[in-house]
């Protein structure tokens, strides 16, 4: 009810992309008035030194705006989820399969660098 839908397009048509071009994505989304971003991408974490998990991180806590984000899909192992869904202020989503259980093919925590918990 009285939502309103925006669409930007972060990546090229070969799926990949740079931060640059995905940092710009998220500053037009909250420049728009979004309250929840959605970001289906990800890419390896890369902890005290990545750009994607500080634009999560200050545009959460200085807009108040919710970036739900990808956990990614590189399998059953530890410390698996990518960048920026391993940002703290994420709200990082894991996949699930038809019996609701957490997918093989879902990535998954602890965090890399600290253990933290993720998916959220």
């Amino acid at each position: 009810p009285d939502a309103t839908l925006l669409a930007g397009k972060v990546l090229g048509d070969d799926g990949f992309g740079d931060d640059s071009g995905i940092l710009a994505g998220m500053e037009w989304a909250v420049a728009q008035g979004a309250d929840i971003v959605n970001l289906s991408l990800g890419g390896m974490d890369t902890p005290e030194v990545d750009a994607l998990e500080a634009g999560v991180n200050k545009l959460s806590a200085t807009k108040g705006v919710l970036f739900a984000i990808a956990a990614g899909n590189e399998g059953s192992g530890a410390g698996t989820v990518g960048s920026p869904g391993s940002a703290d202020a994420a709200l990082t989503v894991g996949a699930v399969d038809v019996k609701d259980k957490l997918a093989d093919f879902s990535s998954r925590g602890p965090r890399v660098g600290d253990g933290a918990v993720k998916p959220d």
